[in-house]
């Protein structure tokens, strides 16, 4: 039933439904698909959500700036609004028991606008663009009671949402054309004024509630503050003129048919109805919105927007606002997504939703410079003051009025990269005067000094000759940046930055002359070790463990190593000895249940001192090594078996500690907790 207390699905379903309807669009071939007529006469846009025209507004609300000159921006702005045109009266299902006629709903239950956007910059003042939105209307077949003949002629009723049969609203296509031009008047580091002129072209159908009944006009301004880096408050104003004829709307005409009056039957309403009609016109409209970074590349955004019919101020339910809040995540300049929600507040407003949803997208290609410094503003200390480029920290983006910070401006100052030593002698002009024969005042003699106008750094590389070294090993990385300021950096692709040779750029103690592969550390595991490249062998080293891909075989009741398991041993010592900063590995020993707990206990002890011995023949210092053996108390496999047994007979390699301290890797099953080493 179409009725109140219906529900519009949850959070998931809408999400569901937005995400379906956002592919639909693509597949849409031209106008709406069903020819229902939902008003009676003239049109009504019920669409309060317009998007920013360009990526420089918030979500609504739009921004004072513009986009650089010959420079271009698109995207995709969707919204989905869930309840939206309040009215009271009745549906023209006839399967309604007249008791459940009356009704307090929605007209438009679930409302979907995807708008493609698209904006060109022109000598950084002026964007031109242009949007077009695709349309989706879901909503039930109602009725109200006639007032007055604002209905068809002769009607008794006022249809919304009928079409041939009373299926209710199902429109989707095309909305209006829309053209915009956007201006900046003022702009300053704070403050920016621009004004927009939107014109709207009616190529949506306006009986469906999905444009304006003519052609319109929507001129607004822009007022915008940024009182900090990271805060933007905007505030816009406008007149949405058109042409057309607006509907007139009966939106409080309840009913009562009372007892054995056939449903869908209008009757006399309870109320007057009066100030609950009102014809659709021109709009004032206003907005509010506020941005906050609270991280690197996201942003917080509020708003409040809305609109009010010119001609019916004061009139009930032609006043609409709404609130949003959501995030803007920016992938590389201006190029961001968005997400976001919100809901009519009050709720009484004919285009206001019960509940609006949003996600887009808007890329513009370019990074902004704003103060034509050649410095992208991503990059750019100091994005609205250019770079004065006189060769000093000219990469920053900011003006240096004082270089040498002597407090005497460089444009006065006859030694702007040396600072006046202000002895009483001349210190006007800014060159500090030191000893006779001394111009830079480092202590070298003029007619020694090569530099004798630029004092020496006295880093420890070349200072007799009395010039300064910003880049002693040459390498073009400056001595400030560079970890390695005497030893040039070898520019092999790897950790280029740091100013450092790198010649073992994996770490794995085979230089990068010797080394196969010198970006891919080796593995040392006793399979080609001395090739630099990782491969796989018989061991693998873990977080917490050694783990042998074969067995270690002993003779039957004995601790002795088969020869087979030599090659095994060979393995795990050099895997040991090529891992330096493995501190300390337990040995392990474990048995079957075969044989006594004491038998088993004092046999597998052996078989790990055994092979603690081994490892240490084979170069093992013997502090990295410990023993130990758990017997049949820690099986792998519970079964008695055969195959469970021979999983259980085995020996293991635990890593106690490293370099790091301990590794935390519990040592044993918790029946073997007694016989740990102490």
């Amino acid at each position: 039933m179409f009725g109140g207390t219906q529900r519009i699905g949850g959070p998931f379903a809408r999400c569901a439904w937005l995400l379906a309807l956002t592919l639909a669009a693509s597949a849409v071939p031209g106008a709406a698909d069903a020819q229902d007529a939902r008003l009676t006469s003239g049109g009504m846009d019920l669409h309060l959500f317009r998007p920013a025209v360009d990526t420089r507004g918030y979500f609504s609300v739009n921004g004072a700036g513009v986009l650089p000159h010959k420079k271009f921006s698109f995207g995709l702005a969707m919204d989905a609004g869930f309840g939206i045109l309040r009215y009271n009266g009745f549906e023209t299902n006839p399967n309604a028991l007249a008791s459940e006629a009356k009704r307090d709903s929605r007209i438009s239950r679930q409302s979907f606008t995807g708008n493609f956007i698209f904006n060109f910059g022109i000598v950084d003042r002026l964007v031109v663009g242009l949007m077009l939105p695709i349309t989706f209307f879901r909503g039930d077949a109602v009725q109200t009671p006639d007032r007055g003949g604002s209905c068809l002629t002769g009607s008794t009723t006022c249809l919304y949402n009928v079409g041939a049969a009373p299926e209710g609203l199902r429109s989707q296509g095309i909305g209006d054309l829309q053209i915009h031009v956007k201006a900046r008047l003022f702009s300053n580091r704070w403050f920016g004024i621009a004004a927009i002129l939107r014109a709207q072209f009616p190529t949506a159908k306006t009986d469906q509630f999905a444009g304006e009944p003519g052609v319109g006009l929507w001129p607004t301004a822009v007022f915008e503050f940024e009182p900090h880096e990271k805060i933007r408050l905007a505030l816009e104003g406008g007149y949405r003129w058109n042409s057309g004829q607006g509907a007139t709307f009966i939106w409080d005409g309840r009913s009562n048919p009372g007892v054995g009056i056939p449903p869908g039957t209008a009757t006399d309403p309870v109320d007057t109805g009066a100030g609950n009609v009102f014809t659709y016109d021109d709009l004032i409209t206003f907005g509010f919105g506020a941005s906050f970074r609270i991280a690197r590349s996201l942003d917080l955004v509020l708003e409040y927007y809305g609109s009010q019919i010119a001609k019916e101020i004061g009139t009930k339910g032609t006043l609409s606002m709404e609130a949003l809040g959501g995030f803007k995540y920016f992938v590389a300049g201006n190029s961001f997504l968005y997400f976001g929600a919100g809901a009519g507040i009050p709720k009484t407003g004919f285009q206001a939703s019960d509940i609006r949803a949003l996600l887009g997208i808007r890329y513009e290609p370019a990074i902004e410079d704003r103060d034509k410094d050649g410095i992208p503003d991503d990059k750019d200390a100091c994005p609205d003051d250019p770079e004065d480029k006189d060769g000093f920290e000219d990469s920053d983006g900011c003006p240096d009025l004082d270089n040498d910070g002597d407090g005497i401006l460089d444009v006065d100052d006859a030694c702007p990269l040396v600072k006046e030593d202000y002895d009483g002698d001349r210190d006007e002009d800014g060159c500090p005067e030191g000893r006779e024969g001394d111009r830079d005042g480092d202590g070298i003699p003029d007619d020694v000094d090569d530099c004798p106008d630029e004092p020496e750094d006295f880093d420890g590389f070349q200072d007799e000759d009395g010039c300064p070294d910003p880049d002693n090993d040459g390498d073009g990385i400056p001595d400030d940046k560079d970890l390695c300021p005497n030893d040039p950096e070898d520019f092999d692709g790897f950790q280029d930055e740091d100013g450092c040779p790198d010649v073992d750029n994996d770490g794995d103690r085979i230089l990068d002359v010797d080394d196969a592969c010198p970006n891919d550390p080796e593995t040392y595991n006793g399979h080609e070790d001395e090739d630099g490249c990782p491969d796989k062998g018989l061991v693998i080293v873990e977080d917490t463990q050694i783990t042998i891909l074969e067995k270690i075989y002993f003779e039957t009741d004995s601790a002795i190593i088969k020869p087979r398991s030599f090659p095994l041993l060979d393995a795990v010592a050099a895997t040991l000895n090529g891992n330096p900063q493995i501190a300390l590995v337990e040995i392990q020993g474990h048995a079957d249940e075969r044989g006594s707990d004491q038998y088993n206990i004092k046999l597998t002890r052996a078989r790990a001192a055994s092979v603690m011995t081994a490892l240490i023949e084979r170069g093992v210092l013997n502090d990295r090594l410990r023993s130990a053996g758990y017997g049949e108390r820690c099986p792998v496999d519970s079964k008695h078996n055969a195959a469970a047994w021979e999983k259980n007979r085995r020996v293991e390699f635990k890593i106690i500690e490293t370099d790091a301290g301990p590794t935390g890797v519990e040592v044993t099953c918790p029946r073997g907790r007694s016989l740990v080493p102490r």
